[in-house]
């Protein structure tokens, strides 16, 4: 079971509502009714009593939030473990899809590798409330994610990054003739969307919701957590996907891609470096921080001048 339906459950019983518990977790409603659902099917039976002004859990409910909180607990202090384990240190790196795919091998290998001797590395690539949760957990040292603004990061050290446009790609120009406007002719294609918990599925369903719109009003739906299958089948014409332009900047120049903003949709979602405040005087994950913000451009002079605003 994936442990991930057990920290819904004990928010959605903490928060008392699906909505908050949605929040707090950073996907949607839907998600959260579907988790929770998913847990009733396998325990067979009600874990929350919905009569009542709030949420309250059932009998069964409340033996399965007690237990879902230790199991909850031992994962969160197998991780703090390991982290703190002796040895040859590695650093571990974690960050979204996107972010890894534009920037993660510039950082490899004209910044990191040539500023830390000896130093090992681990990426990880994940969602971004997994990120978060992992870095809370001890489970990274630092995070690059990429998200809509909705991330809880008390207690962290963070860092901007330039904000990544999102667009609509498609292989060809549309023929808007007949079509009311550029998004009725988007709806007429089948989408290709990222799975549940990605921010730029995420992103998708709240621009959508603000024209009352949902996934299903596509044309099709397919759904997939391979961005390199999403765009070679936006390649070959099989739909179209939103997506971080920065992935496919290079079909774009040569044309084999088309971009298409939609006027009164959020293209921008926001990029946060991030690390726990006790980390800040480490001096491997200031250089690796260093190497970041060097390939990302976020500083107008050397990270390595910048890095003592860390202490800041």
């Amino acid at each position: 079971m994936d442990i991930e339906y057990l920290r819904t459950i004990i928010t959605v019983l903490r928060e008392k509502s699906f909505s908050k518990a949605a929040t707090a977790l950073n996907v949607t409603q839907s998600a959260v009714s579907h988790r929770v659902k998913f847990l009733e099917d396998h325990f067979g039976g009600r874990l929350i009593d919905r009569s009542g002004t709030e949420l309250m859990p059932t009998d069964m409910g409340l033996r399965v939030l007690k237990k879902a909180e230790r199991i909850v607990q031992l994962e969160d202090d197998l991780i703090e473990d390991v982290a703190n384990l002796g040895g040859d240190r590695t650093l571990s790196i974690g960050t979204t899809v996107a972010f890894a795919v534009n920037h993660m091998s510039n950082i490899m290998n004209n910044s990191f590798l040539s500023h830390s001797e000896g130093a090992n590395l681990k990426i990880l690539v994940q969602h971004p409330k997994a990120l978060l949760d992992g870095l809370k957990g001890g489970f990274f040292d630092i995070t690059a994610i990429e998200h809509n603004g909705n991330l809880d990061f008390s207690g962290l050290k963070t860092f901007e990054l330039p904000d990544d446009e999102m667009v609509f790609i498609s292989n060809s120009a549309p023929e808007l003739t007949s079509y009311d406007s550029p998004l009725s002719w988007l709806l007429d294609n089948r989408i290709i969307a990222r799975v549940e918990g990605c921010s730029c599925r995420d992103m998708l369903s709240e621009n959508l919701n603000k024209c009352s719109l949902q996934l299903s009003d596509f044309k099709g739906v397919i759904v997939c957590d391979d961005m390199k299958f999403m765009i070679e089948s936006v390649l070959t014409g099989q739909g179209i996907a939103f997506v971080s332009k920065a992935l496919v900047v290079d079909h774009l120049d040569k044309r084999r891609l088309v971009a298409h903003s939609i006027e009164g949709f959020n293209h921008f979602r926001r990029i946060t470096v991030a690390i726990k405040q006790e980390k800040c005087n480490d001096d491997k994950i200031r250089s690796l921080l260093g190497a970041i913000v060097d390939i990302t451009k976020i500083a107008a002079i050397s990270p390595f001048l910048w890095l003592p605003l860390l202490q800041s």
